[in-house]
Parts: structure tokens; sequence; C-alpha cells
């Protein structure tokens, strides 16, 4: 607003506060106050709602103009959580940010602290901090500034701590640096990325400014300040309703219409910022300098007003300038009256027309090409907007190739003119090449009008599938996944999402973006229906179809480009998705086919990125995945190499970002594997070293993160796998008591969603270890009651999943868990029906995947145990019969375990088990006489 009404606005305003929300219009017509200020008095009022935000505003930004620096702050000095405060960033009107360094001595850092007013810590405000720390959490990347930290002070005053970005704004760091075009537009893709990445989270930015994107000084971007931000998910949509307008307090020279229109806001509003930055660093103004002083002014010509090409208005500012500079030389040569009219006047332009920088782009290298793109992104409406900040950058990158953009219309003339560009030197050493694009002119436009056609149905298909993945797969299902009692909502999710992706995939044709959209939404797909890790509506062979679809895409598109990493990302991806669904069924060839093919990827794109954090997290994840893999295939010691390999990676991420969760809790998971695979080597002292230590780590990792349920699960496996060990030393009062322990937890998951598969599998699983370990215990009656629960449970899962072959193994152990237990309450016949139903079906695994080793040795323990079986039952009745069969079990069980024997396939510790029931068949030898 000008300056001259501020007063009088001021005046009206302080009135106007002291009403009632609802009386303050009915005061405004009927007070005598002048039309403008009035308007104005609205404007302000408008906002009043977005106040409550406006912590979320960039603290420095807000700062400037009201902080008094020389003012000592009490909290300089001061500690809070792990960190001391070493100076004041900026200050906005709910708290402040803060340079800090942390205090602890383990290690030095350097962060930013947003810290809330003491006076400002109210439920609502807490609120918005937490909604910022989730949406940060879901940030990795390596052009977004990381969250490192969170808590609350002593009296409860919560903070975030970010990662400390030493930079300059991206215009600035344009001009010091005398980039060039290209340099630029490079730079500008990297921010594209960082947005995109964002965007498939679910987040939108709502803010993009130079100011919250710092260049450092190797030339890395980093994009900052999501405290504005809106999450695309069901689960904020009141929250954001109730606390932050959708204008918020974002910059107006930046914001797109839609926000100024207090209208909802998606991804392309971010686009919009972008567009505007693009324009900024390019030709050195924004589209609309010359409203910024009058906000009523910069409001309109945002909403209603088309911007000016950014190569025409280089030339209208320097114009402009040299005009004013002009004016001004001739005012100082000059003794006329007329001075004080002439500077006044220039003055007023000078508000907003500044020097022209010396590192601005010439005018002539925009035009065409980036003027499209630029006012493409610059669209009023949302939808004639790129589709995608990836799009965005995609179109950038075309343009730098001399490739056509699809930001103006592909005209004969223009593709020609690319043509022409390209092959300049072909084009002057021959007139054939003119002949023959004359020849070719019908056919040409002829292709040009298909192709206009092909590509505006691409677009509408490509943003069905968009709308789907992004709506359907990547807002609406991640959400109800975390509600209890959802899962039949998301089986018709699952329906109805193959319904559209499989007509989609059918017309997806070349184009390259749709099909890496489909790729991915099948994959989304594929783990509601059957993942192998996380909460799934438990269709295994329906999660493998729809991983494998993804997998031919993915395949495709890489063959197109094989340099592409993002491609060689997304395939390794999939195979290890595809692994994982196999590993569930122990089809160990087929595992390591999928996990091999995602190491070799992983490999190529570390060895091209050796200090890339995510390629190094992804080769160390794929590393401990191929080591699992060996130890079911019961070669303990290469499993070993395996997990040392990812150790030794994870050890130093963990040590480069020990605040980091998910680093810290795959860095103990291989702790824990090397655990599990030495107590199978027969190494059972480092074994439980190294178990418990898993444990103790586990405990404390889960106890720092009390809300995060992921965290959990991990502590789950390590009780499990500590309560093996302590049975495998018959210590059986601490096995039952890890057991205990794992239990409580798989029953606190399940309870949350009664038709969770893995959280079914896993409270069975735990019932029947505990079981066994009452059985050895000497509490038989409670070990059979357990058993015959947790088989109930393992049937239903394999009624449902017929195709699983987990859950099936799964009910044949069971089964022979509960002819042991039969054996020591000496009911041979009923031990011996149930080691026949798990006979059978080990013997039907078997027979369709002849490497089953873990079926092949819990069907010779089988044998082993129907052999006991017949023994007993012979003292009570066909005496010879019963020892005769006994016999034969024993010995089908030793020619069993000597088979895996000599293949290497069995452990020192099961090849005990030979000379014992050796033993057994020679005493069953004596008594047949």
């Amino acid at each position: 607003m000008r300056k001259t009404n501020w007063k009088k606005v001021n005046e009206v305003l302080e009135e106007v506060l002291a009403f009632k929300s609802n009386e303050r219009e009915d005061f405004l017509k009927n007070a005598d106050i002048d039309k403008n200020i009035r308007e104005e008095v609205e404007l302000l009022l408008s906002f009043e709602k977005a106040a409550e935000s406006s912590m979320n505003l960039s603290a420095i930004e807000f700062s400037k103009g009201f902080i008094d620096y020389e003012e000592e702050n009490p909290l300089i000095g001061q500690n809070i959580g792990e960190y001391i405060i070493e100076k004041e960033l900026g200050y906005g009107g709910m708290g402040a940010v803060y340079l800090a360094n942390r205090a602890d001595g383990k290690f030095e850092q350097r962060v930013a602290l947003k810290l809330l007013k003491r006076e400002m810590n109210t439920a609502a405000l807490r609120r918005r901090f937490q909604i910022e720390r989730e949406i940060l959490a879901t940030l990795e990347h390596p052009n977004i500034a990381r969250l490192l930290n969170a808590g609350t002070t002593e009296d409860k005053i919560p903070y975030i701590a970010m990662e400390y970005v030493e930079g300059l704004p991206i215009d600035d760091y344009c001009n010091k640096h005398d980039l060039d075009l290209n340099q630029r537009l490079n730079l500008f893709r990297k921010v594209c990325s960082a947005v995109d990445f964002a965007h498939r989270n679910l987040v939108v930015h709502r803010d993009l400014k130079p100011s919250n994107i710092l260049v450092t000084e190797d030339g890395t971007p980093k994009l900052l300040d999501f405290g504005i931000s809106k999450i695309l998910s069901e689960d904020f949509s009141q929250i954001n309703k109730a606390t932050v307008t959708n204008m918020g307090v974002m910059t107006p020279s930046y914001a797109s219409p839609e926000q100024l229109k207090n209208k909802s806001v998606t991804t392309a509003t971010d686009i919009y910022s972008l567009g505007v930055i693009l324009y900024e660093i390019l030709c050195g103004h924004r589209p609309f300098e010359d409203k910024e002083d009058d906000i009523k002014q910069i409001y309109n010509a945002v909403i209603e007003n088309e911007p000016p090409l950014p190569s025409a208005i280089i030339n209208t500012f320097s114009k402009k300038f040299k005009e004013i500079t002009e004016a001004k030389t001739e005012i100082k040569e000059s003794e006329k009256s007329e001075t004080r009219n002439v500077k006044n006047n220039t003055d007023s332009n000078q508000a907003f027309i500044t020097k022209p920088n010396k590192n601005t782009i010439k005018s002539n290298l925009l035009k065409g090409d980036l003027d499209n793109i630029i006012l493409k992104a610059l669209k009023k409406e949302p939808e004639r907007r790129y589709s995608s900040a990836e799009n965005f950058a995609e179109d950038i990158k075309r343009h730098q190739k001399g490739n056509p953009v699809t930001a103006r219309p592909d005209t004969f003339s223009y593709r020609a003119s690319k043509f022409i560009k390209r092959n300049s030197l072909a084009v002057g050493a021959t007139g054939l090449i003119l002949l023959a694009i004359l020849g070719g002119i019908f056919a040409t436009l002829w292709q040009a009008r298909v192709a206009q056609a092909e590509r505006a149905k691409a677009e509408k298909r490509f943003k069905d599938v968009r709308k789907l993945a992004n709506s359907l797969l990547f807002e609406i299902t991640p959400t109800i996944e975390k509600v209890p009692g959802t899962t039949e909502a998301r089986e018709l999710l699952v329906k109805r999402s193959l319904e559209y992706l499989d007509s989609l995939a059918e017309e997806s044709g070349d184009d390259t973006e749709l099909q890496k959209e489909l790729a991915t939404a099948y994959e989304k797909v594929g783990s509601v229906q059957g993942s192998a890790f996380n909460t799934n509506v438990g269709d295994v062979g329906g999660s493998l179809k729809s991983y494998e679809k993804a997998r031919k895409i993915r395949k495709d598109v890489l063959a197109k480009n094989p340099d592409d990493l993002n491609a060689k990302k997304e395939l390794a991806n999939n195979c290890e998705l595809i692994g994982d669904i196999h590993f569930q069924g122990g089809e160990n060839e087929k595992i390591l086919e999928f996990y091999n093919e995602a190491l070799a990827l992983r490999k190529e794109i570390l060895d091209q990125n050796p200090n890339d954090f995510e390629a190094r997290i992804n080769y160390a994840k794929i590393l401990d995945d191929v080591g699992l893999t060996i130890f079911y295939q019961e070669n303990y010691e290469k499993a070993i190499e395996f997990y040392l390999q990812a150790q030794e990676i994870l050890k130093k991420l963990n040590q480069e970002k020990p605040d980091d969760k998910n680093i810290a809790r795959g860095y103990y998971t291989t702790i824990l594997n090397i655990g599990e695979a030495q107590e199978w080597n027969n190494q059972v002292e480092e074994a439980e070293v190294n178990l418990l230590k898993a444990v103790e780590l586990f405990e404390k990792l889960a106890e720092k993160h009390k809300d995060d349920q992921s965290l959990k699960r991990p502590l789950f496996i390590a009780y499990y796998k500590i309560g093996e060990h302590f049975d495998g030393k018959k210590e059986y009062k601490k096995s039952i008591k890890y057991y205990s322990d794992a239990l409580e937890l798989a029953e606190q998951a399940a309870q949350k969603d009664e038709k969770d598969v893995r959280g079914q599998r896993d409270v069975a699983l735990m019932g029947k270890n505990l079981a066994q370990a009452l059985g050895y215990d000497g509490r038989s009656r409670e070990s059979l009651e357990k058993l015959q629960s947790v088989l109930e449970v393992m049937e239903e899962i394999k009624v449902n999943d017929p195709q699983n072959t987990e859950a099936i193994y799964d009910v044949a152990t069971v089964h022979n868990s509960i002819c042991d237990v039969y054996l020591d309450l000496k009911d041979f016949s009923s031990a011996i029906n149930s080691c026949e139903i798990g006979k059978k079906i080990f013997n039907n695994s078997i027979e369709k995947n002849p490497g089953y080793f873990r079926g092949i040795r819990a069907l010779a323990l089988t044998h082993k145990s129907i052999g006991r079986a017949f023994e007993g039952l012979s003292e009570k009745g066909n005496r010879q019969t019963n020892l005769q069969k006994a016999l034969d079990n024993f010995n089908t069980s030793v020619k069993i375990l000597k088979q895996l024997d000599s293949k290497g396939n069995l452990s020192e510790l099961d090849k005990v088990e030979i000379p014992e029931i050796e033993e057994m068949a020679k005493k069953v030898e004596k008594k047949l006489g």
C-alpha cells in the first residue's frame, strides 16, 4: 500500500479490530471513511486468519525491518536439547531460528534451530510444529535441507533442528558466480528435482522463492522452509483448513493466482512459483516487479494480467533505467525551475527500476523456447501448467539439447528449424537435405497433425494416471493403511486401481513419462496386495503379477536410455520388490536371480556416485538382502561376509548421521543378522554377544522414538532371534521371557487391524515359539493349548492365500510342534496324526521346489518324530509292525540329513542329529531282534 495512506489505514484498522469479527463489516459500511482507505483495511483484515501460521514464514525474511539486532537475546549460549545456541538467524511473529552447535561432545554439528516462542506455546501451534516435523521426516533428498532432530525443551517448548545451510539465495549465487545460461538452467533443474521429490511424497511447498533456495559454495542447491507446506493427505486436510489459509503467508510476487484468490493449492502452485524463479534468474526481474510497491496492484497483476515475455522485459527495464539515468544527468546539469517535478518523477520510478545486472542473460537467448517454457509454467489456469516439476525440468533439458519442447506449438516450421539447427553442417554441405525436406513437406505436415492428436491423447491419459497414482494410491492408500480395520477398503482400491492401470497400459505407446508413472502405480498396487514387509491384504500371487508388469515397463524404459541413472534406480527397486516376494515363498534360486540383478545395478550406480548418500544406503541394503538369502541356503560363512560388507557401509553412515533413525535401524539389523548367522555357524558365544547388543540398541531406538510404530517391528524380530538363541542353549526361562516380549509387541500391532496378514502371522509365529519353549520347560499342557490356537490362525492365512509357500510351511511346522508335545504327553496316536499332516505338506512343497532346503530339513525331523511315536506305540500293541515303521522313519530321516550334508546344506547344529537318530534306529533294531 502507499506510504501516504498508512497512517490513516493504521488508525482505522485499530478501531475495527476492537469490534468482534461479525460486527466489523457493519462498522466499515457505516463509518465515514475514504473508499481507498476502506479497501486497504478490508484487504488487511482478509489476512487475519493467516497470522496464526506466521511462524511458517521463513524467519529470516519475516524479521526484516523490525528486529532489534543490538538487543541481547537471553537464549544465546543456552542449551536446547543436545544443542547450544550460538546466535539468532531470524525472528518471526511466533518464534525464531537460531544457529546452534552440538553440545554433547559426541561430534561437531551445526544446525538451524527453529524454536517456538514461550507465549505462543499453544496446542494449535504445537500441532503445526508436529506437522512440519512429519513433512520434513519424509523428505530425504540431497537438494532438500534435512531434518536432523526434534524435541521439546525442559519447559515443554517444541523445537526442530534442521541442517544448517551456508549459501546464497539462488539468484544471488547465479550473479556472484557469473553463471552462463546453461549453468543457470542446470542449477534450476536440480531445484525442480527436489520439488518433484517433495510432490511425490505428497508435499506442496507453497512458498518457493530465491531466499528459500540456498546454493552452497560447491553449487549444490538446498530447498528450505517447509513451514507452510501442505500435505496432500486426508489425515491433514482438516488441520490445514483450520490453521493455514490457502494463501498462508507466502510472498505475493512468487504466489500463484489460486493462492492469492484463496483457492485450494496443488502441486501446480509450486510449478507457478518455479516459473517466477526461473524468470528472475534468467532476466534479472520478476514478471510484475513494477507493481510490487502496491499490494493491490501486485495482487491484481498476478491474478488478471498476462506476464510479459522474459526476453522482452530485459530490454524494457534496461531502457527505463537508461531513461532515468539520462533524466538525472539533465537535472544535474540544468538550473531550470521544473527540476523538482522531474526529480520526483524519476524517484517514483526508481522504486522498481534497478540497474541491469551485468550477469543478466542476453534477451536474444531467451526468445522462443525459453520464453514459452517459462510462460507455460506461469499460466493462470493450474491445469495448463506443467503437470509436474519433472516435466518442467525435462522440457528445459530438451531445449538445451536442441530438441522440440512441449511448451510451443509443434508446427512443421518449428520442427524444420530445430532439424536445421541441429544439422547445420550437413545442411550447408549439400542441397540434398533441403530437397528431402521440401519433398516431404506434405508427409511431415500429416505426421505433425497425427502427432498432435496423439500428444493430446497421451496428455489426457497422462493426467488420468497421475490423478490415479497420486490420489488413489499415493494419497489415500498410505493414509488408510495406518487406520485399523481398513483391509477391505484396500482390497477395493486394489481392484479399481488395476482396472484403470491395465486400461492405461494398453495405450501408453512410446510415452516414457506415462510408462514411468504406470510402473510406479503397479508397484504401489503390488505392495498393497502383498508387500513382504508392510501391511497388506494377503494376495501374494497378485502382488507378484503387479510387480512383474512394472518390471517389464522399467526394463523397456532403461533399454531406451541405458545411461539413465534414475531408470537404473527404479529397476533395482523393482528387482528388490520381486525378490522380497519370492523370499516369502522360500524359492532361493528366484530370490537370488532378482537380488543379484539389483546388486549389480546398485553397484553401477554407486561406482558413478561413490559419495552419494542414497546410493550407499541402497547398496548396503541389497548386500544385507543377498546375505539373508544365502543364510537361508545355509551357507552361513558366506552370509556373514555379505552382512559385514553392509555393516561397514551402514556404520559409516550412522556416524555421519547419528540422528537418522532409518540408518540406525539398518545398522543395528546387520548386527542382529550377523549374530543369527554365527549362531547357526556354531559360533555360539560370539552370536550371543551380537544378539544381545542388537536387542539393547533396538530397545533404545524404540524408546527414543516412542511414537514410531515402524521401529517396534525390528525390536520384535530381535526379541524373537535372541529367544531362539536361548532355546538352542536350553535356557528356556530366558527364551520364554524374550518370546513373551515379542508376542506382546506383535499382538499390539495386530489389534490395530485384524485383517492385516503380516500382523496375524507375527502373532502366530511368536505363539508357536513360546509354546515350544513352554513344552521344553515341562509345561506341556500349556504348550499344546497355545499351539492349537496358533494352528487355527495359520490355517486361515493359508486358506486365504494358497500360493504363499511361507504360510504353507508355517502350518506344517505347527503340526510338527503339536506332534512333539503329544510325544511328551505319550499320546502317540495323536502325535502320528499331526506329523503325517506335516509330512504331506512338506512333500508337496519340495515337489514344487526341490531346492527348498528348509522344507527338506523339516521333513527329515518330521520322520524322526514319527519314528519316536511308532516306537512308543509299539509298547501298547502290534509291537513288530510299529517297531518296523519306527525303524523305517528313523532310516529315512538319516538318509535325508546325510544327503543335505553331502551337498553342504546342513548346519553344524543339525549334523548332531544324524548320530542321535542312528542310535535310535539301532535300539529299535535290537528290539526287533
